[in-house]
Parts: C-alpha cells; sequence; structure tokens
C-alpha cells in the first residue's frame, strides 16, 4: 500500500473541530474529488503518530493537556493509544522539538515496558525458533504449511505474543512473513531497558507539510497549491528557504498554530 505522512497545520481557530478543520484543509489535495489530476495526494486519511512514535513528543508536564490530538482507531476499529509523552500532534507550544528522537526514544521504552507487564501476566510464550525446528523436522508439522495458517499462525496464537504484537506499540514488528523469520527484537533482548531504546530508537523524518495557507509542501522539495492547477499557478511558493527540513520549520512556527499528523493512503 502506497502512503505517505503529512504535517497538516492549522490556525488555532481549528481546536474546537480539529476533524473538520483537517477535512477542509485537505479537501483540495483528494483524488477522489473534482480536483485537477496532479494536485491528487490522497484517497483516504488517518490521524496518526502518537503510537507509533512517528509523531511528536509532548512537553514535560503537558502529556494529558486535552488540547493535544491522539491517533484515529485502526482501519480495523482498534483504538491506537498514543504510548507515553507522544501524539499525534497540538498546539506547538506543546511540543517537544528539542531531540530529534525524542517521540521514537519515548515509544520504544513503551514497547519495552509492555512486554515487560504481558510476561507476567501471561504463561511464558516458546520462541519462533521451536516452530521452525518443528517445521524442519516435519514439513507436515502445521497444517497450511510453514507460512500462512501454518508455523507462524501457531507462533503468533499463543497469549503472550498475540497480547504484544497485536498492541500498536510493538510498532507492526514481530510478524515475520516469509522469508524473514524473526521475531520481535524485545523478545530475548540482552541489554538493559536503557539499551534497547537506544538501540531502537531514530530520527524523525521529514514529513510532507500543509501550511495554513494551503501549500502542500512535499519532502522533495515540490510545492502544491491548493486553489491553482498545479500546471498554471502563478503563486511562488512560501519558505523555508531550504527544504526538506520540516522539522525546523515546524518548530519555529506560532506557538498556537496545531500540527496534526495524517498518514494518507495515495
Amino acid at each position: 500500500m502506497a502512503g505517505l505522512t503529512v504535517t497538516v497545520c492549522l490556525s488555532p481557530g481549528a481546536a474546537d473541530d480539529i476533524d473538520g478543520a483537517l477535512t477542509a484543509a485537505l479537501a483540495p489535495f483528494d483524488q477522489d474529488s473534482d480536483n485537477p489530476l496532479d494536485r491528487g495526494m490522497w484517497d483516504s486519511r488517518r490521524i496518526l503518530g502518537g503510537s507509533n512514535g512517528r509523531g511528536f513528543a509532548v512537553v514535560r508536564g503537558y502529556e494529558d493537556d486535552p488540547r493535544l490530538v491522539h491517533d484515529e482507531p485502526r482501519y480495523d476499529g482498534i483504538p491506537a493509544p498514543s504510548a507515553p509523552g507522544v501524539c499525534a500532534g497540538g498546539p506547538r507550544a506543546l511540543l517537544d522539538f528539542s531531540s530529534p528522537q525524542a517521540a521514537s526514544e519515548r515509544v520504544a521504552a513503551a514497547s519495552w515496558d509492555l512486554w515487560q507487564h504481558l510476561s507476567a501476566v501471561h504463561p511464558p510464550a516458546l520462541p519462533l525458533t521451536v516452530f521452525a525446528g518443528r517445521w524442519e523436522n516435519d514439513p507436515y508439522a502445521f497444517p497450511g504449511g510453514p507460512w500462512s495458517d501454518g508455523m507462524v499462525a501457531a507462533y503468533q496464537a499463543q497469549p503472550l505474543i498475540k497480547a504484544y504484537i497485536d498492541h500498536p506499540w510493538s510498532l507492526g514488528l514481530g510478524r515475520p512473513f516469509p522469508p524473514f523469520d524473526t521475531e520481535h527484537p524485545v523478545i530475548g533482548f540482552r541489554g538493559s531497558r536503557a539499551d534497547y531504546i537506544r538501540e531502537f530508537s531514530w530520527v524523525t523524518q521529514d514529513t510532507d507539510v500543509l501550511t495554513v495557507d494551503g501549500w502542500w509542501r512535499e519532502s522533495d522539495g515540490r510545492a502544491l497549491h491548493a486553489y491553482c492547477d498545479p500546471d498554471s499557478c502563478p503563486h511562488e511558493p512560501p519558505g523555508p528557504a531550504v527544504w526538506p527540513g520540516s522539522e525546523a520549520y515546524l518548530s519555529q512556527l506560532p506557538h498556537d498554530v496545531i500540527l496534526v499528523r495524517v498518514h494518507c493512503h495515495c
């Protein structure tokens, strides 16, 4: 599935209706409308960033602020709670830009803590290597073969493994598909919590940005104006002078501008 992440910048007046403001801001770029073809950037979208560490770190002390924006439920309706100290958006003043990997460090910590918690309430799980060994010794050990409804399904059906990998804080890891017969990196990790956070956090990548005044800036520098045909737009896109650089740009916006991470299917 092709997709992209755009950080939508909303005026402070959007605070009372974030979804309505997002709908209005994103409408000129909807592929499934009468917009110019080259301006179509998405056909479905979801607020996403708090549960997967690709959103924003929250300024310490404001973790429970009601102005923060959190992930919408998954496409199957399952909730996607933000990791502690992380969100999908909110007023710029509440978002911590002091470290480029602060959000991912916090969600890595949540991933570690979730595994420790679940390990204490579920029976121990057999490692994936045990199931792989069974299949190697007996190709008929699992219904349907080693993959699909076979070996991997049997491994993932264990209560501890299922509870962990079904939770958004497992970050989509631990779902092995051929030929990648690997477990989630937290399972059997030999280092400390701090070691795990250090090894599995990342620097937040630049996203596309939709500015308050309707410019969609892509990470490669291309700019689309919400109110013009791309082939005949007479306007010069606003700064910054250097792009990509979305995180630096966002960090300098007025404190009351509302930022929201949106994942788009395109």
